[in-house]
């Protein structure tokens, strides 16, 4: 953006004394010594002035009484409870305000879910069992887990297959 560009979008503010002194002065510098920028501040001017008289003739035709009366008439009114309620609803679930909503919801879900012993019929209705072998340092340990009853059973034993063919002693392992 070049110089002109910046002193033309400034032009209402400057005209309006919206801009400190040390702006006013770089403007009226500015405008002092650029024909395009002088002239598009003297089309501001003339639109000040057209729209100064157009208001000036046509206000004294305005009735303003009636605009006032209604305006007392809406501040005196008294809004309904449930009007103020359903407004102060909104207020809470618009945003920012109702940002909080989806991680509560997500929350409570994953409550629920989680708790599905409290929820017989959100639970499978297959009662399956597993059965997993596991073997180490010479011991043999299978495990059986049955959910619905949430029952699970430790079997150690020895393999007598393997034992029959080893001459070695076995090597002492930790007791369970």
């Amino acid at each position: 953006m070049n110089e002109c560009e910046r002193i033309e979008e400034s032009l209402g503010r400057w005209h309006d004394g919206e801009l400190s002194a040390g702006e006013s002065d770089v403007m009226r510098a500015h405008v002092a010594g650029c024909a395009n920028c002088s002239a598009a501040q003297q089309r501001l001017e003339k639109i000040e002035l057209a729209l100064s008289k157009l208001l000036v003739a046509e206000a004294p035709k305005i009735e303003f009484a009636p605009f006032w009366r209604e305006l007392e008439r809406r501040i005196d009114e008294k809004t309904p409870w449930h009007k103020e309620l359903i407004d102060w609803a909104r207020g809470w679930f618009e945003a920012p305000r109702s940002a909080w909503a989806v991680p509560a919801l997500i929350a409570v879900l994953l409550a629920v879910i989680s708790y599905e012993s409290y929820f017989p019929f959100w639970r499978s209705r297959n009662n399956l069992a597993t059965v997993e072998s596991i073997d180490s340092y010479g011991r043999n340990v299978a495990l059986l887990r049955e959910d619905e009853s949430k029952t699970t059973v430790i079997w150690l034993y020895q393999n007598q297959e393997d034992d029959e063919g080893a001459e070695e002693t076995p090597q002492p392992s930790p007791a369970f």
